[in-house]
């Protein structure tokens, strides 16, 4: 196979989406990691590599947790992405990114083909410069016949969490040799690799032969690559495969199966605590970067985040995001102290660290607006042509009021349209259900009363079961 015939052949974008951290909470969650959060913009970076994926490859795999699917789902039909069932991957467990990578290769393979060529996308990091991005694919297309390629970026500080490749010779224009790859050094080796000037950050964008991917991965990684050859079935293979991410497990040591193209003006960043957040937003003269309604008064170099007025007095280098069921305070340079105070709050089970107030559901979304002992007001959104019920419950009585879309609604058997400014209130225990019959979405404000609000106040009806509760 020659580098002139890879632009004919298929190629499929492979977005990674199953992650999780804790150094943007609140904006980020346990049910609602980063990559869908939508931080810089009013589209979340799985959105931004959803519409690249669209641009550069004929089809689109996504890989993600199994708690992550309607909001993986939902996402892309937000943006006009129609993703099939097939080409959405569902681990069991997060097992690091090698399982996922190669699990979804293995699906690659069998449903396109081994010849194909595979787009690596992380679904996290921000790319400020989607026309560099085409150029460097673009050459990578061209190269990567026979090798693995790398989209890298030239390193602006020393920064010890990320992986390094350090740049041979010239293989063709613009691609380079991998003379070495280090993932995760330490500091003093990270300001060595800075000073010595020939190190590049990995991006983890990788193009290759989806075929070469994978003999590389069960040359290196058979921990990985063995159960899940040998099960086949995602869920049986997770009890065995080895938890380990394929930069260490797999680049790191095949380095002369690797090439790599320096991508200067890319404007990538992994995203991966705050101060990266407020490096890429613009500042005002004060150096503040701000999103939302913020005033201040001799306050500089702060980073606030808020969709409510946000004042500030007689401050500097401080972090302020407010995410309206959560607040967070803190000066600049303290991720690892958030880090280990999130991981602390998820022990304790606190909701505001587990769960977003946007939930995605097959049917739509839910958006919680408010909550107290015996009452919850939501905002409901159903997609055209979905379903929300039918169920009862048998604490708490419910009023849906219309305010956008035609509902038909379905209470004890009595059925009714509604539009917008009309609402019905719905008994405790009476069977209801809501169909969205219009061309649109349909939104609904949801107040529910009772004695008793738990998520186990449901029983579903002969539709089958609705995953609202």
């Amino acid at each position: 196979m020659g580098p002139s015939s890879l632009g004919d052949r298929m190629k499929v974008a492979l977005i990674l989406a199953g992650g999780f951290g804790t150094r943007l909470w609140p904006l980020s969650r346990k049910d609602f990691p980063k990559q869908f959060a939508k931080i810089m913009s009013d589209i979340s970076t799985y959105q931004q590599s959803l519409r690249r994926a669209r641009l550069m490859a004929d089809r689109i795999v996504v890989v993600t947790s199994g708690i992550y699917k309607y909001l993986a789902i939902g996402q892309a039909e937000e943006i006009g992405v129609d993703l099939e069932e097939e080409d959405i991957i569902l681990e069991p467990e997060r097992r690091n990114t090698a399982p996922a990578i190669y699990y979804s290769l293995m699906r690659i393979s069998e449903r396109y083909g081994p010849d194909t060529i595979t787009l690596l996308l992380p679904s996290d990091h921000v790319i400020l410069n989607d026309s560099e991005l085409l150029r460097a694919y673009s050459r990578a297309l061209a190269a990567a016949s026979e090798r693995a390629v790398l989209i890298t970026v030239p390193p602006s500080k020393p920064e010890p969490g990320l992986g390094y490749v350090k740049l041979g010779g010239e293989l063709s224009e613009g691609v380079r040799e991998v003379k070495e790859f280090r993932e995760k050094p330490g500091l003093d080796e990270a300001i060595r690799m800075l000073d010595e000037g020939n190190w590049a950050w990995n991006t983890l964008i990788m193009v290759f032969r989806t075929s070469l991917m994978m003999e590389l991965m069960e040359s290196t990684l058979p921990g990985v690559t063995d159960p899940l050859r040998k099960f086949g079935d995602i869920e049986e293979a997770y009890r065995y495969v080895q938890s380990i991410d394929v930069s260490s497990g797999t680049l790191s040591r095949v380095p002369d199966r690797l090439a790599a193209i320096l991508s200067e003006g890319l404007g990538w960043s992994d995203l991966g605590s705050f101060e990266s957040v407020y490096e890429l937003l613009q500042k005002d003269a004060d150096g503040n970067a701000r999103s939302g309604r913020v005033r201040y008064s001799n306050a500089r170099n702060n980073l606030i985040i808020s969709k409510r007025l946000v004042a500030l007095v007689d401050v500097s280098d401080m972090i302020v995001v407010d995410d309206e069921d959560a607040i967070l305070v803190m000066p600049k340079g303290s991720g690892q102290n958030l880090k280990e105070l999130v991981e602390g709050m998820l022990r304790d089970g606190l909701p505001e660290v587990m769960e977003h107030r946007v939930r995605y559901e097959s049917w739509g979304t839910k958006t919680i607006l408010l909550t107290g002992d015996s009452y919850e007001v939501n905002r409901l959104k159903l997609y055209p042509g979905r379903s929300l019920g039918p169920k009862r419950h048998f604490h708490r009585s419910i009023y849906w009021q219309v305010l956008s879309g035609t509902a038909k609604v379905v209470v004890d058997g009595d059925e009714r349209i509604l539009s917008r400014g009309e609402g019905l209130r719905i008994p405790l225990g009476a069977p209801h259900k809501v169909v969205n019959v219009g061309r649109i979405p349909l939104e609904l404000i949801e107040i529910s009363t009772g004695e008793y609000l738990g998520s186990d106040d449901v029983e579903f009806l002969d539709d089958g079961p609705d995953v609202s509760k």
